[in-house]
């Protein structure tokens, strides 16, 4: 018989992830208590809260994922595998991390139930700030001139200004993807959980809402009622009533915001772009007509298309 021989890397990388799932088991048999995972969709303030419940000092582990999926899950495992043993192996572990919540959860190891957290946000404004947040944005010399690219949307060094987001507009719309936010309760929460949030309602006039499955009881918030609410919200599922949220990874704050500044202000999206995202299920739960038609103006407009 002939022996394959595995690339050094190849053998390591089993034992690497199998002692990183053995860290985090014995990390969650530890608590007494269920684990409180920060479970949302990108850029919808998941880093704020879960650097809130950090300062509260529960007894509980607290985990922070985009998705559990299987099938996302794996395909992201697939692209980082890349960043093994380099300075950005913490990308890696983000999907390794995912497989094990996502095992733990159906293998019932956690003490107790799950404590689960997520926001919505306006999928348009959600969109953009995703596409940004993906991108690596390098300031040119020249004022107003950036090189931007992205090895999520697989996007080679490129050239742009603020005074033409054109061409990254077009790339905003060929590589981002965005039926996310319209997509997120049936296949993260409902698929994964059993809480079936868009068949079962939302409160919109209190901004949050309370679920209970077998497992798990869920928080859900809504980005925009956020500083009403959320001292409430989570006095009622915590019993925390000291809870903040602590303001973490803000585009405004970032290198590329003027760039990102003037792209929201330049760029008007389509008309079947903005149906396609505010006639679904997910708008029509968490909010109400004034309100999607609010969203549909701000982002459906009439702009000078040669600027943009």
């Amino acid at each position: 018989m002939t022996r394959i021989l595995l690339e050094p890397l190849e053998w390591f990388y089993p034992t690497a992830k199998a002692l990183f799932m053995w860290r985090k088991g014995r990390e969650l048999a530890s608590y007494r208590e269920g684990p409180v995972l920060v479970l949302q969709m990108g850029k919808v303030g998941s880093k704020s809260i879960q650097a809130g419940l950090e300062k509260l000092s529960l007894d509980r582990p607290i985990y922070h994922a985009h998705f559990l999926s299987a099938a996302r899950t794996a395909e992201t495992e697939r692209e980082r595998r890349k960043f093994f043993r380099t300075d950005r192996q913490s990308y890696l572990e983000r999907p390794w991390l995912n497989q094990f919540l996502l095992r733990a959860y159906r293998d019932r190891k956690a003490n107790g139930r799950w404590k689960v957290v997520t926001l919505t946000r306006e999928p348009v404004g959600r969109n953009i700030s995703a596409f940004f947040e993906n991108l690596h944005v390098k300031p040119e010399t020249e004022a107003g001139r950036f090189i931007i690219s992205s090895d999520y949307y697989r996007i080679e060094p490129t050239e742009v200004s603020i005074d033409d987001v054109g061409p990254l507009r077009d790339l905003f719309y060929e590589r981002a993807t965005h039926d996310s936010p319209v997509r997120f309760f049936d296949r993260e929460i409902q698929d994964i959980f059993g809480i079936d949030v868009l068949r079962t309602g939302f409160s919109v006039q209190a901004g949050y809402q309370i679920y209970s499955g077998d497992q798990a009881d869920l928080l859900v918030i809504r980005l925009e009622s956020l500083g009403e609410c959320v001292g409430r919200a989570f006095s009622e599922f915590l019993g925390a009533d000291d809870f903040t949220v602590v303001n973490r990874n803000v585009g405004a704050k970032k290198e590329y915001a003027p760039l990102y500044d003037a792209f929201k202000r330049k760029v008007s999206v389509t008309a079947s772009y903005a149906d396609s995202l505010y006639t679904s299920e997910y708008m029509r739960t968490f909010y109400t007509g004034d309100e999607i038609a609010a969203f549909r103006s701000r982002w459906v407009r009439d702009v000078d298309e040669t600027a943009a």
